[in-house]
């Protein structure tokens, strides 16, 4: 197993700014994405669960290439069944809301916790509504629920703040651009066996989420309260 792993020990959701006249597809590259996938394609190969969820994401929201839902969906899985804590986390998102993926909240729930497990504390709020909603005993309020989880699907790409430290974090900003060439540094390190450099301390990684999830999450747990 390579030396590095991304730890992660906490996990802030930034809404991404645009930054220059790029259509949405290349907004997150220097060019046309392909030289970092193509980069991030070689580290997953030689190990690196960080490339396989760059990829993940690159393929769901069609960044520099088109679109490709199934495979998205493989290398997600690979990210995640390899420890890396944004990918469980990504995962059990898709889960929960039936997005890209068919919904299964038990398996949601089981992702939430090891993402948790791992350090990504936002997992919290999710892993408690839907252990409150699969513990519910009226079928009909567990019908809505569920009903209610995957009538909004409208998603839009963000970046998670990933940061290896003990002290609590506030929510930012992002004062900069985000390239996928930023993550490229520690797809690479993980690929690393021998003489090891540390991975750097504070990484942005994107991920995916309903443009709604406030408004949603907020109807599910007056829903998931009843009964």
């Amino acid at each position: 197993m390579p030396k590095f792993s991304l730890f992660v020990l906490l996990i802030c959701l930034i809404p991404m700014k645009v930054y220059a006249s790029q259509d949405n597809s290349t907004r997150y590259c220097e060019r046309d994405c392909s030289m970092e996938y193509n980069f991030f394609k070689r580290y997953a190969r030689q190990g690196s669960s960080v490339a396989n969820l760059a990829m993940a994401i690159m393929n769901y929201q069609g960044h520099g290439r088109d679109k490709n839902v199934s495979l998205a969906n493989r290398q997600l899985i690979s990210a995640s069944r390899a420890g890396e804590p944004a990918a469980m986390y990504q995962l059990a998102y898709n889960l929960m809301f039936g997005l890209y993926i068919k919904q299964d909240l038990e398996k949601s729930l089981v992702w939430f916790k090891r993402a948790n497990k791992h350090g990504v504390s936002k997992s919290m709020k999710f892993i408690t509504l839907l252990d409150s909603s699969l513990n519910n005993k009226n079928e009909k309020i567990k019908s809505s629920i569920k009903s209610l989880l995957s009538e909004n699907i409208d998603s839009e790409d963000i970046v998670v703040s990933v940061h290896k430290g003990q002290k609590p974090m506030e929510r930012i900003s992002v004062s900069q651009p985000f390239y996928w060439s930023f993550l490229l540094y520690n797809a690479k390190l993980q690929t690393c066996y021998i003489n090891c450099t540390l991975g750097s301390s504070h990484t942005l990684i994107p991920t995916v989420r309903l443009v709604n999830e406030k408004v949603l999450l907020k109807d599910l747990n007056k829903l998931a309260k009843n009964g």
